[in-house]
């Protein structure tokens, strides 16, 4: 009998103790920052305003809730960027495109976001994010310490 109650007020402890985790922190994105270019923030507010005049009920809600977009506006390689391809040899930028092109790590896509309010559809910050990843289109993701509604190109 007292061994299952050692083993009871064990098993409750164990429960208790997974039960109390703190959730795992949201990945950031953001691999580094850098200063857009004029044409590049237009092109981002055309793509915003395209994207905001064809919200349905559940995207409206999704902005409601997160009103900050981030705008795909360049595609580049990581070749282009200085110290990247190291950075991403080494492991301290993560990219699911490295993995599958570990011979070639220059040639690994690199999005140029920028991340515009919604409700103003003025930029959030002076300066865009560089990414590898991205989360699903139309879904909440964090870049730069920003969260943010990844929306591609916005089309």
């Amino acid at each position: 009998m007292k061994r299952i109650a050692i083993f009871l007020a064990l098993s409750s402890l164990a429960l208790s103790a997974l039960a109390a985790k703190p959730p795992l922190p949201e990945r950031d994105y953001s691999i580094m920052t850098a200063k857009p270019y004029r044409a590049e923030v237009e092109r981002g507010q055309q793509r915003l305003a395209k994207f905001l005049s064809r919200l349905n009920p559940k995207r409206r809600a999704l902005l409601d809730q997160t009103p900050n977009v981030a705008i795909e506006v360049y595609i580049l390689n990581a070749g282009e960027v200085p110290g990247l391809t190291f950075r991403l040899g080494k492991g301290s930028v993560s990219s699911t495109q490295f993995g599958q092109d570990i011979r070639s790590g220059a040639n690994v896509q690199v999005k140029f976001l920028l991340i515009y309010d919604s409700r103003t559809q003025q930029l959030v910050g002076e300066d865009g994010v560089l990414v590898t990843d991205t989360p699903a289109v139309n879904t909440v993701g964090m870049f730069d310490g920003t969260r943010a509604v990844y929306v591609g190109t916005g089309w």
